[in-house]
């Protein structure tokens, strides 16, 4: 008998059993995502500080979602949403042709910090919601 392919395993992987459902609209392209349901509970092990990042090119948006102090339970989560205008061409019309990157240019639109898990996940679906509609800036 052969044993089982990673694939066969990563399902019922606690790595995959934890994670924290989340609603991602189409659009949103996961960095990383490292929250899971046992965060509620022990704040003390979360650890590499950015726990969440996902970016909507088509909205120009970023969301990260970092811990501070890590490995503290004391520590708190700190979500940031941030905007990128598009690049402009010399007649000031959207260029499509420039990649997706933050620059000089990037906007911190909203930031908000709690150390209620609870409170972390209704804001962070919140605002994937809210930049997944939102346009800030006409052709």
């Amino acid at each position: 008998m052969q044993p089982p392919h990673f694939h066969e395993l990563y399902p019922h992987s606690r790595a995959y059993l934890e994670l924290q459902p989340l609603r991602i609209p189409a659009g949103w392209r996961i960095g990383w995502n490292t929250l899971d349901v046992g965060m509620a509970a022990d704040r003390g092990g979360i650890g590499g500080s950015s726990v969440f990042s996902a970016t909507n090119e088509g909205r120009r948006f970023y969301i990260d979602v970092e811990f501070s102090p890590e490995f503290d339970p004391e520590g708190a989560f700190y979500l940031t949403v941030t905007y990128q205008p598009w690049p402009r061409s010399d007649r000031g019309r959207r260029r499509n042709d420039v990649p997706f990157a933050l620059d000089a240019e990037a906007q911190k639109v909203h930031e908000f910090e709690t150390r209620s898990y609870a409170a972390l996940i209704a804001a962070l679906e919140h605002w994937i919601a809210r930049c997944t509609v939102w346009e800030r800036e006409g052709n």
